[in-house]
């Protein structure tokens, strides 16, 4: 649990930095499956480096980034979640709130399967 609560605060650290493409590669298995707001997974690094890309095309700055809280557990002790609020400003210039829960599955220190729950009617 050590291992995986030390590199939680390392990839919430990257995160809050504004480092996302960093953390991504750092954190992130090869295979790793990603889920939004129960739509389907996207299975692999690559085809959720580009789903990633589109949703940093829309982000103009990156104004704040806070962590609401962090816990850890699951079946065998390997989940994290992290409930963000991230302020953001767009192309448009319209700053807005993204409230966003991760809940990451860990494995030989690398995020194999993640869910992104989005608060409201954000489409993130």
């Amino acid at each position: 649990m050590t291992k995986i609560r030390n590199n939680v605060e390392k990839l919430n650290a990257l995160i809050k930095e504004g480092k996302i493409r960093e953390a991504f590669e750092e954190y992130y298995g090869d295979d790793v499956t990603i889920q939004v707001n129960g739509n389907a997974p996207i299975t692999g690094k690559e085809p959720n480096r580009k789903r990633e890309m589109i949703f940093l095309q829309e982000i103009e700055k990156l104004n704040s980034a806070e962590i609401k809280s962090v816990t850890f557990g699951g079946i065998d002790n390997n989940v994290s979640m992290t409930e963000w609020a991230i302020g953001i400003e767009d192309k448009d210039g319209d700053k807005k709130t993204i409230y966003r829960v991760n809940v990451q599955e860990w494995r030989n220190n690398k995020i194999i399967n993640e869910k992104l729950y989005f608060c409201g009617d954000q489409k993130f």
